[in-house]
């Protein structure tokens, strides 16, 4: 995190900004509060204005690390990180991903961590590819899960289960290969990028069983005096019975989560919901991605957790790298800005995208082809693509709001808009956690369109996180005030000091703004 300090003073670019707000605001609220005028104004000193209250902080769960920036950072991760490469296809060069310059662009669109490599650390003393992504870490500041090929010999696979009396951890001699792979990675504590291991991306009922060897190992046995962490990505959520994640029988979604919590209770729930399946998503997909994300914040506070919320840049996934037709792409920059400022919303404390960089089998496209802009910020041809841009505007917010979410408790939603209302109330699973009345603590109105609100407790204080629903037009929204405070209002990675009863705020289309009652 950059220097972050909130200041009395506005650039003249940032105060003509606000203006715009403002006015835009104001004019477009009379058609429900014909006499209504915002009265927000910018800061000056020894100007009067009323301290909110502040109650008794309400407990949070965050998952910080030393290495990213402390406990003030969130975690912004990617999924499938730069990959041994090079070489050239149908005559075009493709350039080499492990590159400094290839993490410095990862670095630059805000990405602070990688949470899984196709390329594993080999034996104990990882090899020289594994090696190499880590110098190049440690060379641009970002952390690293990595992935050992000993681990997940001992996790077994999804079609061959391993006996659990066979793996080597419970073993004395497994436990000291264990320590000394860790010792080697980190290189004694001194290379400090590595975050941990990834243990297993969406693992099926019967790898549970191993995951939980492996944890009584990582965190009960060895040395782990580096503050690792071991970690796993959840299967996403799903309705009905299933047999595709069991061996033996049909299950639910509750009994899986039984099952991975009692057993491989990692420090964070990672999960999936791609909510975007093509360049016309239906509307209704928006109501599944509200109440999955409901879901996982309600779970999350059930286990005393964090949810990191893993979201999708691009589409047209190909994991059976099949030489597929390649369609218009997917999803625009609203709907990624709304995917990021909805998980913001609604209480994450980490995000990440999905993929990082594009591996090479989802670029194949019919008549042996390549598409490198289907997803992915760098595309598997090692250039940025539209999502690079779009996540890094995104990540521009992130940054500037992190030092307030990650420190505060979300209590609910407000849903405001007779839209917004249709989607994610009316039609979704009813959720005590959604305020319909449009009020929560200081917040007496909200006016204007359709919009999201996360209600959260900063420091036993108010803060709200706003966010335009829709994806297709801005937002000219009004929340109002019991009194005369003073505000700090972050949007767009920019800062203000604001007074007044009201403050109105002109949103992108998917775009939020984070509110903190002083």
């Amino acid at each position: 995190m950059q220097n972050k300090k909130i200041k009395n003073y506005i650039s003249l670019i940032l105060s003509a900004f606000l203006t715009i707000n403002l006015l835009s605001a104001c004019n477009n609220s009379q058609s429900e509060n014909e006499n209504f005028e915002s009265d927000a104004v910018l800061y000056t000193e020894g100007m009067q204005y009323v301290e909110s209250v502040k109650g008794t902080p309400k407990e949070y769960t965050a998952l910080t690390f030393d290495y990213l920036g402390g406990e003030d950072v969130m975690p912004i991760g990617g999924f499938y990180g730069p990959y041994v490469s090079g070489g050239s296809i149908d005559g075009n060069e493709r350039g080499d991903l492990l590159t400094s310059e290839t993490f410095q662009l990862i670095k630059d669109a805000g990405v602070n961590m990688i949470v899984y490599g196709k390329d594993m650390w080999l034996g104990e003393t990882g090899g020289t590819t594994a090696n190499l992504i880590l110098d190049l870490c440690e060379e641009a500041g970002i952390g690293y899960f990595m992935q050992s090929d000993w681990i997940e010999n001992q996790l077994g696979a999804k079609t061959e289960p391993k006996p659990v009396e066979n793996m080597a951890l419970n073993t004395v001699a497994g436990v000291q290969t264990l320590q000394r792979i860790l010792d080697n990675m980190t290189n004694n504590g001194t290379r400090k990028c590595v975050l941990g291991i990834h243990a297993k991306d969406e693992p099926f009922m019967h790898e549970i069983d191993n995951l939980e060897v492996l944890m009584n190992a990582f965190y009960n046995k060895v040395e782990n005096n580096y503050g690792l962490e071991l970690f796993g990505n959840s299967l996403g959520k799903w309705n009905g019975k299933s047999t595709l994640h069991n061996t033996t029988s049909e299950i639910t979604y509750n009994q899986y989560l039984q099952k991975y919590f009692s057993q491989a209770p990692f420090s964070m729930f990672s999960a999936t919901y791609y909510p975007f399946i093509s360049s016309n998503t239906p509307e209704n997909r928006i109501t599944k991605m509200f109440e999955t994300l409901m879901f996982y914040r309600e779970l999350c506070l059930e286990k005393n957790i964090p949810s990191w919320r893993m979201l999708q840049a691009g589409g047209q996934w190909n994991d059976a790298g099949a030489w597929i037709p390649s369609v218009e792409p997917y999803q625009n920059e609203a709907e990624l800005l709304f995917d990021v400022n909805l998980a913001l919303a609604y209480g994450a404390k980490a995000i990440q995208y999905f993929t990082l960089v594009q591996p090479l089998h989802f670029a194949y496209e019919e008549g042996g082809k390549y598409d490198y802009e289907r997803c992915g910020l760098i595309g598997a041809n090692g250039n940025i693509t539209r999502w690079y841009h779009y996540a890094k505007r995104a990540n521009t917010q992130v940054q500037a709001v992190d030092e307030y979410l990650m420190h505060s408790a979300n209590e609910g939603m407000i849903i405001h808009g007779s839209t917004a209302r249709k989607f994610l109330v009316d039609e979704a699973i009813p959720n005590n956690s959604v305020f319909t009345e449009n009020k929560y603590r200081e917040l007496v109105e909200v006016l204007g369109d359709d919009c999201v609100i996360g209600c959260f407790d900063y420091q036993g204080g108010t803060a709200l996180y706003v966010v335009n629903y829709s994806r297709a037009q801005k937002a000219e929204t009004i929340v109002r005030f019991d009194n005369n405070y003073r505000y700090t209002v972050i949007q767009r990675g920019e800062t203000a000091d604001v007074v007044g009863t009201s403050i109105p705020l002109t949103l992108d289309m998917g775009e939020g703004a984070l509110i903190v009652l002083k």
